[in-house]
């Protein structure tokens, strides 16, 4: 890990509570950044504060190998608790479609196993990374994958942009997102997206992911983001 990199994660690591800290993610791997293995993930949650109690309801991901997608995953994760309304309102969600599935923990065990060896890429990462790490706090296992943001992407390749919305950046690049507000139709577009955004990354000389990760400074971001939930 470089120098730079080693700074960010340790920029990262100290935005966390004493009891959040753990060693860095594994580094990011050298060569072309379309050609890495990427695991783009969605949560669906019983609230937006992960931080203050909020878990995981659904996790739907996509494996990216050589720049095409090669297996999915998607699992429902039983709170163990009654979902708010107001969070069934917005993702449809209900206690009935979670009264049989694995718990959190045992969903994140086999969504860790179909993650080994990538790269994890979320929209709005520091969402997704704070529910992961909430999640481990309450004996769920943790994910050591080094992970990347696709809106922290975005800003930084058109920082003027005032919408850098999943449906706003979608929307103007012609990704259709076929089950919005479900953790897999979510991670598929996002995925889509994601690969657009390396291809213009790459355009403007970026060499590997450490390089992206450096210039853009993707792990400060996702934390000072991470503070909001």
């Amino acid at each position: 890990m470089t120098g730079g990199l080693r700074n960010a994660w340790a920029s990262l690591l100290a935005s966390l509570s004493v009891e959040d800290q753990a060693p860095p993610p594994a580094p990011l791997p050298p060569g072309p950044p379309e050609q890495q293995s990427f695991v783009v993930f969605d949560l669906e949650t019983t609230g937006l504060h992960p931080s203050q109690g909020d878990a995981i309801l659904q996790i739907g991901a996509v494996r990216i190998e050589a720049g095409a997608e090669s297996a999915a995953f998607d699992s429902f994760a039983n709170p163990l608790r009654p979902i708010p309304a107001a969070s069934t309102r917005y993702h449809g969600i209900t206690d009935a479609m979670v009264a049989e599935a694995p718990t959190v923990p045992q969903a994140l065990a086999a969504f860790r196993d179909f993650a080994a060896g990538a790269v994890l890429v979320a929209h709005n990462a520091a969402f997704d990374l704070t529910a992961l790490r909430a999640a481990a706090r309450d004996g769920a296992p943790r994910l050591d994958n080094p992970a990347m943001c696709s809106m922290m992407l975005a800003h930084w390749l058109d920082p003027r942009e005032p919408d850098v919305t999943l449906d706003g950046l979608c929307g103007r690049r012609g990704i259709v997102i076929a089950g919005r507000h479900r953790a897999l139709g979510d991670a598929r577009a996002t995925a889509a997206l994601w690969m657009q955004l390396l291809a213009r990354a790459s355009a403007r000389g970026v060499a590997d992911l450490a390089d992206l990760a450096a210039r853009s400074r993707m792990a400060e971001r996702i934390a000072r983001q991470a503070q909001h939930f």
